[in-house]
């Protein structure tokens, strides 16, 4: 029985080793999760800035600006079936681009 101690101990210490890697990686992990989340957030911060800016621009223009179709889906307004075929027929009329 004492002849295994050591192997039995050696086995356990490198199990330990592992372990304390895996932790460490988890926590360098969580650390990029947290930085990119805040890296995301400030990009969506621009990116609204950016079209509330355009949106003036636009204005100051007297354009009206195009809205997002994600917007559209989002205010539960669907493309009606009868807009989808004159889209269809629109495209279906230009003469092929050579």
């Amino acid at each position: 029985m004492v002849s295994l101690l050591p192997e039995l101990l050696s086995g356990d210490h490198q199990a330990g080793e592992r372990v304390s890697a895996a932790q460490k990686e988890t926590e360098r992990l969580h650390r990029d999760v947290e930085d990119l989340k805040r890296e995301n957030q400030q990009l969506r911060l621009d990116k609204d800035e950016i079209a509330q800016a355009m949106g003036q621009i636009a204005a100051k223009l007297g354009l009206t600006p195009r809205r997002s179709p994600f917007d559209r889906a989002a205010s539960g307004e669907l493309p009606r079936p009868a807009d989808l075929k004159a889209v269809e027929t629109s495209k279906a009329a230009e003469p092929p681009k050579a």
